[in-house]
């Protein structure tokens, strides 16, 4: 029996001795833990850039509003919403076939003053030359002393009158004989407005409304809005379609006072766009305003951007940076490494395994970067992430960054 209570005293002895190690290891391993990890950078030598940023939305460099010259039944529709399309490609149709029907009719009579005029004509013919060979005879017997000079000149104004009046029936004859089923024959120089008719006059603007009954992009670029579909009717009050251009963009924003004399047309910049992660783009300076206008409480400026793949949509929200000046080979660290409290900045160094806080002047910031004036030096090592959850004189536990 006492054998047995020495081998139960002697394990729990052991088991005692275990607790406490590993109690101690966990200690140890706590201690460790509680060292807060950071992030460092180390302070260099860089450039940094004076920003002035402004706002815009995005908007396409050209857009039209396509309404028909005349109202009409959409006979068919090419295009839809999203389509590419290039300058002069048909975008709709409009039913043509009272136009065809008015255009036959007045065909119709064209063709029935055409035989009046070929008749007309056939008729000065034979008077023309009726009147040729009485002139002629005369002129024998007027050689002939047969007759007088008077009545010589009788038939030569006959003869003249007559020829005249061929010639002019010819012409008639000849022009109206010109006309074709779409249009006036090329070789039209003589058909002026005094020499056309009613029913020419008629013709051609026939002529014209069937042509503009195929209505075109003036533009190329991309569909945005259809209001149509085939069988409706369509008038001049409301868009048909809408046609963007956004092969380049442009952004409208302000400007105040003190920046409108640093800022000049051809000015490179750039925009970035918030809907694209920021992506930055390379703007230049189209217009710019000399003066405030209506409601306006700064200066407008007008930004091209080129948009060649079209990532770049009408109404995006942009980010315009002006460069306003810039500061070569000077202290630089990153923008959040600064902390302000008090109406001071200051930053966390490591020295060793210990962070402390230190007072600095700052200058220029651009995006990433912020000049550091006094403060500093070369090669420092300051906290950019973690600094928030350490205090002044802290040992903490390096785990990334620039070292």
């Amino acid at each position: 029996m006492l054998k047995i209570k020495k081998v139960i005293a002697i394990i729990l002895l052991i088991l005692l001795s275990a607790t406490v190690f590993v109690g101690c290891g966990s200690n140890e391993e706590q201690v460790a833990v509680q060292l807060t990890p950071v992030e460092v950078y180390n302070v260099k030598t860089g450039d940094v850039e004076l920003n002035y940023n402004v706002f815009g939305s995005i908007k396409p460099l050209r857009e039209v509003s396509i309404v028909p010259k005349m109202a009409g039944i959409v006979e068919n529709v090419m295009k839809g919403m999203g389509d590419r399309v290039n300058k002069d490609d048909v975008l709709f149709t409009l039913d043509k076939t009272n136009l065809y029907q008015q255009l036959a009719q007045l065909d119709a009579q064209l063709h029935q003053q055409l035989m009046q005029a070929e008749a007309a004509m056939r008729q000065a013919e034979i008077q023309y030359y009726s009147a040729k060979e009485d002139y002629e005879k005369n002129e024998v017997l007027f050689m002939a002393q047969a007759i007088s000079q008077q009545m010589l000149e009788a038939y030569k104004k006959a003869f003249e009158l007559a020829e005249l009046q061929y010639t002019n029936a010819q012409d008639n004859y000849y022009l109206l004989q010109n006309k074709t089923l779409l249009g006036i024959a090329e070789d039209n120089s003589r058909l002026t407005q005094d020499t056309k008719s009613i029913i020419e006059t008629q013709r051609e603007a026939i002529v014209q409304m069937i042509n503009d009954s195929e209505v075109k992009s003036p533009i190329s670029g991309i569909v945005t809005l259809r209001n149509i579909e085939a069988g409706e009717m369509v008038s001049q009050q409301i868009p048909a379609f809408i046609i963007v251009d956004i092969d380049r963009v442009e952004v409208e924003t302000e400007v105040t006072e003190r920046m409108i004399n640093n800022i000049f047309i051809g000015q490179e910049l750039v925009v970035s766009i918030n809907a694209l992660n920021g992506k930055e783009f390379k703007g230049v300076v189209d217009t710019l305003s000399p003066a405030v206008s209506g409601q306006r409480v700064g200066y407008p400026v007008k930004i091209i951007i080129d948009n060649p793949n079209h990532e770049i949509k009408p109404g995006m929200f942009a980010e315009i940076s002006f460069i306003m000046d810039r500061k070569d080979r000077v202290l630089v660290i990153p923008m959040e490494a600064v902390l302000a409290s008090n109406n001071e900045s200051y930053v966390y160094v490591l020295v060793d395994d210990t962070v402390i806080k230190q007072t600095v002047e700052v200058g220029y910031r651009d995006k990433n970067n912020l000049e550091i004036i006094d403060g500093l030096k070369d090669g420092d090592l300051v906290v950019v992430k973690g600094q928030h959850f350490i205090v002044d004189g802290e040992r903490v536990q390096p785990v990334g960054g620039v070292q």
